[in-house]
């Protein structure tokens, strides 16, 4: 239900452009020959002989990413309500989610390492909190039921008759921990560099039973400028490219552990007295594509700058600060 959406949408490409990136014909820098004998990156002792930069092996990453997206959802479900004790079934209440807009932020630490000079391996956790904005509907069909069922149903298709039920908005606050791991292959011609980066991160929420699990490839294809920095030769990527996601979403929890809009709470009240009544939900995203554009800048050696913006049918926002060593 449009109430639980979340994104998690993580690139986390932090140093990929640098890696990916080649400069063939020029000398390598004393720095770079100090690291000659060293075990990673494997093959980077050859990739030097032949002219090719490359990065240092280890990073560390502190990331943020903000995103914007639409959310699909597949089914809503309530059980273990009562009205008195009478038990209401479950398939009784029919919850249609209009139009769904979240919002979340992401905080991650990355650490990475390049195995290759052309592949990079990583980890990372942080932290993802954000907001979910949905119109819900709820009907029910009293001609489906007997009895007292008939009489439960009857009033609730009478309040959406009314309009009492429809078109409610419906906001949820989420945060959880997300963590993942990816891999980058890269390569280069000159000055131009493309990549791939997949990965697939995890968040488990606080508060909701369940988990979102994601699944993002992103290629990219850019241009690597050489010019005098603050600190001797430095360099500035830009890159265009492309986000798909594969999202599975999945939630369930109390009913209780919700902030029910005004419309909803007296029928909520009314079928969860004793706070028994349980959700399950399933979503996905209205868009699994978007179009990138980013640029990555070497303050140093050690140290890059970089970042990332999304749109088209999903919005994103992403800054990193890499060390490399």
């Amino acid at each position: 239900m449009k109430w639980t959406q979340t994104l998690l949408p993580l690139f986390l490409l932090s140093g990929a452009a640098y890696g990916a990136s080649t400069a063939t014909g020029t000398d390598s820098s004393d720095e770079e020959k100090t690291e000659t004998g060293s075990t990673f990156p494997i093959w980077g002792d050859e990739a030097r002989a032949r002219g090719y930069e490359i990065p240092l092996p280890f990073g560390i990453n502190l990331n943020y990413m903000n995103i914007r997206q639409d959310i699909g959802v597949d089914s809503i479900m309530f059980s273990g309500l009562k009205l008195g004790d009478h038990p209401i079934p479950s398939d009784m209440f029919k919850i249609d989610a209009g139009h769904t807009r979240e919002s979340s932020k992401t905080e991650t630490l990355r650490m990475d390492m390049w195995v290759f000079p052309f592949l990079n391996i990583y980890g990372l956790y942080g932290y993802t909190k954000g907001s979910s904005v949905s119109t819900v509907s709820v009907d029910a069909d009293p001609t489906k039921f007997t009895g007292i069922n008939r009489i439960i149903a009857g009033s609730v298709h009478r309040l959406y008759q009314q309009g009492s039920l429809q078109d409610i908005d419906f906001t949820l606050d989420f945060k959880g921990r997300t963590w993942g791991t990816g891999a980058t292959l890269a390569g280069g011609y000159g000055n131009w560099f493309a990549l791939v980066d997949t990965n697939y991160t995890r968040t488990d929420f606080d508060i909701l039973d369940g988990n979102i699990s994601a699944l993002t490839v992103s290629p990219r294809v850019g241009y690597r400028f050489s010019f005098e920095g603050i600190s001797g030769p430095s360099h500035l990527s830009l890159w265009v490219g492309s986000m798909y996601q594969d999202v599975q979403q999945e939630f369930k929890g109390n009913l209780s552990d919700l902030q029910m809009p005004a419309e909803l709470q007296p029928l909520i009240n009314a079928v969860n007295k004793d706070g028994d009544g349980k959700f399950a939900v399933k979503q996905h995203l209205k868009s699994p594509w978007n179009m990138l554009v980013g640029a990555q800048y070497e303050v140093t050696r050690n140290f890059n700058v970089l970042t990332e913006f999304g749109f088209n049918e999903r919005n994103s926002f992403f800054i990193s600060g890499e060390y490399r060593f």
